[in-house]
């Protein structure tokens, strides 16, 4: 089993910082650019594909039967129970945490988005509803034009390319209204995702 991240650097961290000012401590000027972290990403999966350890989920790889049971309940979003400070739970209809010396709890089918925005994480995609792929109709269509989603098997997944830009795809599925799919008339959303595309 084989964990690969493609590097993200928080600009509000020590050594964002020190990248944006142009700076040299922490490493900063090593800090590689977006396409030789695409690069050195790319390299990893062609190189581990080729000797039988594909990747199964966006930063994972492992040889078949060797997939991690732990993380496929999350992006499967099966139940499971959290233990310690701040641990989150999940019985498959209702999620739960401990705040403080109180127990919060949430409604799962409230954020059913969820459920799309773990299963495009793994490389066999996600099944969605007649009315999910209804409600996000424009979106899908938008992405397979661009080549970063496709359906395969009945389940919507993320292509290499989309992959490479999940994370702005998968905003498109968020239930925020200023995330929300594109609507004709509206295309600011899909003009930063063409422009993300362009420097790939």
């Amino acid at each position: 089993h084989v964990s690969v991240y493609m590097l993200e650097v928080d600009e509000d961290s020590r050594l964002g910082r020190e990248k944006l000012e142009g700076g040299t401590r922490y490493g900063a000027a090593d800090v590689p650019d977006d396409g030789m972290i695409v690069e050195l990403y790319e390299a990893a999966r062609e190189r581990l594909a080729r000797i039988g350890i594909p990747r199964y989920e966006i930063s994972n790889f492992a040889r078949p039967g060797w997939e991690s049971r732990h993380n496929l309940k999350y992006w499967l979003w099966e139940p499971y129970v959290g233990l310690g400070a701040d641990a989150h739970s999940f019985s498959g209809a209702m999620r739960w945490w401990k705040e403080g010396k109180s127990v919060r709890a949430d409604e799962a089918e409230a954020i059913p988005e969820e459920r799309i925005l773990t299963g495009l994480r793994l490389e066999r995609g996600v099944a969605l509803t007649e009315a999910e792929q209804q409600r996000y109709a424009d979106a899908i269509a938008f992405f397979e034009r661009q080549g970063l989603l496709c359906w395969t098997g009945g389940r919507l997944r993320l292509t290499d390319q989309g992959v490479l830009v999940a994370n702005e795809v998968m905003a498109a599925f968020l239930p925020d209204p200023a995330l929300a799919e594109p609507q004709a008339g509206s295309l600011n959303y899909c003009e930063a995702v063409r422009l993300t595309i362009r420097t790939l």
